[in-house]
C-alpha cells in the first residue's frame, strides 16, 4: 500500500469506525525472518506466518513442523544440536552461525520456533541483534504464546501488575518481586539445569535445586501462599490439550512439577491493597495442595 492509501484507509476508520483488512499481505523483503507459530497446531498458524514462511529458501526450525497442506516447504530440524551433556548456550551459538551464514549466502532464510518469537527464545533475540552488525536486515513473524494460555488459565490482566523472571536468572541474581504484582518464572522445572534436551527421547533433566528458589521466594512470600505450576494448554489439531496446573503452598516447593515444560506463577501476596485488580479465576477457585 502507498503512503496515500493508508492515509485513505485511515481516514476512512475515522469516519466509520470499521478497519478493512484486505487479502494482499505485505511480506518485507528481508534476509532473515524470524517466526512463532504458536502453541496449537494448526489452530495459531497466522496468514503472516504462511505467506513468510512460503517465500523463504531454507527455514530451520526448532522444532520443525509438517504441513505440506499449508504450503510450507519442508524444514531444516535443528534439534540434533541439542544434547543431554551439553550446555543450551552452545547450542544456541551454533544456531545462531548456521542460520546467519545461510542468510549471508542466498537470503531470505527463516528460523521458526513454537510459541513467540520473542516469547522465551533466546536464539531469535541474539539472531536480531547479531543480524545487523552482519549488515543482515530482519523481520519478525509473532504468533500466539505460552503467556497467552496462562492469562487465560488464570485469568490474569497483565496490565494490572505483573512480572516475569527466568527462574534460575531470578534465584542467582537476587532479584526481589514486587509482591504487589502476579510473578511467573519459566523454567522452573529445569531451575539450574544447563542441559539441553535429549534429542533421541525429546526429554530434559530434571531440577534437583528447586528448594534453593523456594528459598528465596520465602524471604518475600509466606510459606502458605499458593503457587502453581502450569503448562498452558497446547493441543494439536481438533484436538486441544487442557491446562495441567498442580498448586502447591510455598513451603512445599521442594520438586520441579509434573511437567518440564511448565512455568511456576506466584500469585500477587494478600494484604497488599491490590486485591480488586484481580478477576475470579476458575482454575484457582479452591484450589488445594497436590
Amino acid at each position: 500500500m502507498t503512503e496515500t492509501e493508508i492515509r485513505d484507509e485511515e481516514t476512512e476508520w475515522a469516519i466509520t469506525g470499521v478497519i478493512d483488512v484486505p487479502w494482499n499481505l505485505v511480506v518485507p523483503t528481508v534476509d532473515v525472518h524470524l517466526v512463532g507459530y504458536g502453541n496449537r497446531f494448526p489452530n495459531d498458524f497466522t496468514l503472516e506466518m504462511l505467506a513468510v514462511l512460503r517465500r523463504c529458501k531454507r527455514i530451520f526450525a526448532v522444532p520443525p513442523i509438517h504441513a505440506p497442506d499449508f504450503g510450507i516447504p519442508p524444514m531444516e530440524s535443528l534439534m540434533h544440536l541439542y544434547g543431554p551433556d551439553k550446555r543450551r548456550t552452545e547450542t544456541y551459538a551454533e544456531m545462531l552461525d548456521l542460520v546467519l551464514a545461510a542468510a549471508a549466502a542466498d537470503p531470505p532464510v527463516a528460523f521458526a520456533t513454537y510459541g513467540s518469537a520473542m516469547v522465551g527464545a533466546t536464539v531469535t533475540h541474539r539472531l536480531l541483534a547479531e543480524a545487523q552488525r552482519r549488515g543482515l536486515t530482519t523481520h519478525v513473524t509473532n504468533a500466539v504464546s505460552s503467556f497467552d494460555g496462562i492469562w487465560a488459565d488464570f485469568n490474569i490482566e497483565p496490565f494490572y501488575g505483573f512480572e516475569v523472571w527466568e527462574a534460575s536468572t531470578f534465584a542467582r541474581l537476587g532479584i526481589e518481586p514486587n509482591t504487589r504484582a502476579n510473578l511467573l518464572l519459566p523454567q522452573a522445572p529445569v531451575f539450574d539445569v544447563a542441559e539441553g534436551l535429549d534429542p533421541d527421547t525429546m526429554t530434559i533433566r530434571a531440577s534437583t535445586t528447586v528448594a534453593v528458589l523456594r528459598d528465596h521466594l520465602l524471604r518475600f512470600y509466606p510459606p502458605d501462599h499458593m503457587v502453581h505450576y502450569v503448562k498452558s494448554g497446547a493441543g494439536a489439531g481438533p484436538h486441544l490439550v487442557g491446562a495441567d496446573i498442580e498448586s502447591v503452598p510455598l513451603r512445599d516447593l521442594d520438586h520441579p512439577g509434573r511437567q518440564p515444560l511448565s512455568t511456576l506463577f506466584v500469585p500477587r501476596a494478600a494484604g497488599t491493597g491490590n486485591a480488586r485488580l484481580d478477576f475470579d479465576s476458575p482454575a484457582l477457585r479452591g484450589a488445594q495442595p497436590a
